[in-house]
């Protein structure tokens, strides 16, 4: 068999994994969690716990590295995404159910509609900026 033939496959294989390495790399860059204002409960917790020496950051920091990732997961998952709640709903409000004048016709078209398409469009908006950091 063939050595050269067996370097390809491997190459080819490896292809699909840098992709993803590289989009997940790419979709980490704009995440929520990293800007700071997102990071609430591990903001509160940095706050709270400030040893005064170089000594006292040592000796607390094999047990501040677990806190801190269950601070920072619990952010990531539970209350960022808690906190993006309003902001999605004003923003479907804005999109659909703002009056606007237009005439009770087209109201009365668009009703069925706008109610259908209410639920998705807040998923996806909350999903988004759940993930993502917006202004």
């Amino acid at each position: 068999m063939d050595p050269t033939a067996n370097r390809q496959v491997s190459v080819h294989r490896s292809v699909p994994i840098i992709a993803c390495a590289l989009l997940l790399l790419s979709v980490l860059a704009g995440c929520a969690v990293l800007n700071e204002d997102n990071r609430r409960f591990l903001n509160v917790m940095d706050g709270a716990i400030q040893p005064g020496s170089t000594g006292g950051r040592i000796a607390l920091a094999p047990a501040m590295v677990p806190v801190g990732t269950v601070a920072l997961v619990a952010d990531m998952f539970v209350v960022h995404p808690v906190c993006v709640i309003p902001d999605a709903a004003d923003d479907v409000y804005e999109l659909y159910w703002k009056p606007r004048d237009i005439d009770w016709l087209r109201k009365t078209l668009l009703f069925p509609v706008i109610v259908i398409a209410t639920p998705p469009t807040f998923l996806f908006d909350w999903l988004g900026r759940s993930i993502f950091h917006f202004e």
